[in-house]
C-alpha cells in the first residue's frame, strides 16, 4: 500500500457523502451528524471552486497491487494558513473506516509536514485534538509534535464538556526527527 496527497476533484464528492454517514468521523472532525446530501454537496462544490486562501486541503489516496490507480480514503489539511507568521493548523481525517489505524494518516501527516516546512516555508505547526480521539492524540506525538496545553472543558460534544489538546512542531524539530520518520513510513505496514 502506498499513499500519496493529491487535489481534491469533484469525482471524490460521493466518497465524502458517504464519510458523512459514519458518525464516528463526523464527531472526529466537527461535521454535523445527519447533514443533507445536497447541503453536503454544495459546500464541497464551493469549497473546490473558491477555497479559502488560508486552507491546503489535500485528499490522501492509497493505491494497491489491486487498485493502482488508487482511491480516496480522506484528507489532510493546512488550516489557517498565516505566510507572515510562518504558521499553520494540521488537521488529518480518515473517511474510510477500513483505512483507520494503518499507518495512512501517519504517511499523510508526514507528507503534509514536508510540504508545510519545505514548500511553503512554514516554522510552526498546530494541531488541536479533542480527548476522545485518541488515534490522533497518538499519531500526533507520533509525528513529533510536543503536547503544549489543555484547554480545560473547552468545546461540548454530544452533550458533554470536552478537553482540547493543543500540539506544537517547529520547524527545527522536523528538520532533525524527518530522516527517522521517513525511514518509518517505508517500512511495510501491517
Amino acid at each position: 500500500m502506498e499513499v500519496h496527497l493529491r487535489p481534491l476533484t469533484m469525482s471524490d464528492l460521493p466518497r465524502v457523502l458517504e464519510w458523512s454517514q459514519d458518525e464516528a468521523f463526523c464527531l472526529a472532525n466537527g461535521w454535523p451528524v445527519g447533514l443533507p446530501a445536497e447541503q453536503l454537496q454544495d459546500w464541497f462544490v464551493r469549497l473546490l471552486n473558491n477555497p479559502p486562501a488560508d486552507l491546503v486541503r489535500k485528499g490522501i489516496v492509497i493505491t494497491t497491487p489491486e487498485q493502482p490507480e488508487g482511491y480516496l480514503v480522506g484528507f489532510v489539511d493546512l488550516r489557517e494558513v498565516n505566510l507572515l507568521e510562518k504558521r499553520a493548523r494540521l488537521r488529518i481525517a480518515i473517511g474510510d473506516e477500513s483505512r483507520r489505524g494503518q499507518g495512512v494518516g501517519y504517511a499523510a501527516g508526514l507528507q503534509m509536514l514536508e510540504h508545510a516546512f519545505r514548500e511553503l516555508g512554514l516554522e510552526r505547526i498546530t494541531a488541536e485534538v479533542h480527548s476522545s480521539n485518541n488515534r490522533m492524540l497518538g499519531l500526533l506525538e507520533k509525528l513529533g509534535f510536543k503536547r503544549e496545553g489543555v484547554l480545560r472543558q473547552h468545546e461540548t460534544r454530544q452533550g458533554i464538556k470536552e478537553d482540547v489538546h493543543l500540539f506544537g512542531m517547529l520547524r527545527e524539530e522536523f528538520e532533525s526527527a524527518s530522516s527517522t520518520l521517513r525511514l518509518e513510513t517505508s517500512s511495510p505496514q501491517a
